[in-house]
């Protein structure tokens, strides 16, 4: 279902990365701010937790709350937009949001900070989804891809700076939360005044599960084991960080260096998946996720070798949604692309709310190392996984491979479709290339032919020109 323009100008997307930049930078400002309050507002939720001894069952639940929400939000957002459109959607809900976070200072139980993450939840899903589409509309063909790139990197780089706003003040004071409200009502601002529509997008339907995995069961258990690690990460680190005795200042280091990680190999990662079989590198990244897990499990808190384990953990888990999706992407056609990040999106937003939850059963079982050992197992199995995948079948042609694009689990259903939307592009464009210099070479060759001989009709040269 198509969304009417939320106003009667109809604007068209610009032809140079210069030109959409300029008309897109309050939008990337406003996800910036939205990204520092949300990388916070985790973290000071399970440090807060933590302080507070709330159950650790309890908290995982909690913490899986929110990507629950997400998923309800995901699916009722089109739905809400289709009524009042995307400005007052997206400010109804920044201010419901904002709201939200205040109301966790001042009720302070678990169960009740469970509703309000699943509110919270559904709230930032319908943010991302009204935001990433409009970023989506302002874009071209020509530089959807590079969009992305610059809107992943402020995605990154605003979860991990939010994390050390946890140092302005005492999470177990007001002060934080409110400092969360401010960023994510400010975040509104810019895009409300600036924006001159509301994007127009339609929900492609979604391609079933069992047909997604017929065509690439490393595609489906890559995106889960990508969407388990995140919701451990950004759900339970924090509270594993406190309950191992780091500092706030700790804990707020600790929680950015999988973030940075993700954000620093994920590209390398990827570029390599462009040119060996990917899921040689889902089990390279598998494997190096197990040895940083190790580590950390080995290295006493706090030391260098502990944060630097987190980052290569972060590194080579969260990445691993980009390589499964271009996997999948790798073997389905073009206008099938779409509507299987749909589904992949079902499938990462299930996994994410099941880490925290998992999480906590062996925090609660075996002590705040249960935080590694779930990664240890999600490790195991994806590499044992994506290396049974290898031996039993040989991967995609080289000439079938579509090129990567980064992305992360856990997103908005915008932001996947954008993403592949960016590799249908790049394909497209790859072939219409080829198309040019095939017919560059045959105008070449027609020109250079030699002209036939004076007299002899119409039969071609007998013999090499002279």
């Amino acid at each position: 279902m198509t969304v009417p323009s939320a106003s009667p100008l109809q604007a068209s997307p610009e032809a140079s990365l210069a030109d959409a930049l300029r008309n897109t930078w309050p939008l990337l400002l406003g996800f910036a701010l939205i990204m520092l309050g949300g990388g916070l507002q985790g973290t000071l939720l399970g440090l807060r937790a933590a302080i507070e001894e709330f159950p650790t069952l309890a908290t995982g639940l909690m913490m899986s709350a929110y990507y629950l929400g997400f998923l309800l939000g995901s699916l009722a957002t089109s739905r809400l937009v289709a009524r009042v459109g995307h400005i007052r959607v997206f400010a109804a809900l920044t201010s419901l949001a904002s709201m939200t976070i205040l109301v966790h200072s001042v009720a302070v139980d678990v169960y009740a900070w469970a509703a309000l993450r699943l509110l919270s939840g559904i709230c930032f899903a319908g943010i991302y989804i009204v935001a990433e589409s409009w970023l989506n509309d302002r874009a071209s063909n020509q530089t959807r891809g590079r969009i992305f790139a610059i809107y992943m990197m402020i995605n990154f780089a605003g979860l991990a700076a939010g994390q050390f706003l946890l140092n302005l003040a005492d999470p177990a004071l007001p002060g934080l939360f409110m400092l969360v409200s401010v960023l994510v009502s400010l975040a509104a601002v810019p895009l409300v005044l600036s924006s001159r529509q509301g994007p127009s997008f339609s929900r492609p339907a979604a391609l079933a599960l069992p047909v997604i995995y017929a065509r690439s069961p490393m595609a489906v258990v890559g995106v889960v084991a990508a969407g388990l690690s995140s919701g451990a990460i950004f759900g339970m680190a924090a509270v594993f960080a406190a309950t191992t005795g780091l500092s706030v200042a700790q804990t707020a280091s600790f929680v950015a260096m999988p973030i940075v990680g993700a954000m620093l190999l994920q590209w390398p990662l990827g570029l390599l998946s462009d040119r060996i079989d990917r899921r040689r590198v889902i089990s390279l990244a598998a494997g190096l996720a197990l040895l940083a897990a190790l580590a950390t499990l080995w290295a006493s808190a706090g030391s260098p070798l502990f944060y630097l384990s987190m980052l290569l953990l972060g590194g080579t888990t969260l990445p691993v949604y980009g390589i499964a999706a271009s996997h999948l992407n790798d073997q389905l056609a073009l206008d099938e692309m779409v509507a299987a990040s749909s589904t992949l999106i079902l499938l990462s937003g299930v996994g994410a709310a099941a880490g925290p939850l998992f999480v906590s059963v062996l925090m609660g079982t075996l002590g705040s190392v249960g935080f590694l050992w779930f990664f240890l197992a999600v490790s195991v199995v994806l590499l044992g996984f994506s290396v049974w995948r290898l031996y039993l079948s040989a991967g995609p042609d080289d000439d079938s491979k579509r090129p990567w694009v980064a992305t992360r689990p856990a997103v908005s259903p915008v932001a996947v479709e954008m993403a592949t939307e960016a590799q249908v592009e790049a394909v497209e464009a790859a072939e219409a290339e080829a198309v040019e210099a095939e017919a560059a070479e045959a105008a070449d060759a027609a020109s250079t032919a030699p002209e036939p001989v004076k007299g002899a009709g119409s039969r071609p040269p007998s013999g090499p020109p002279a």
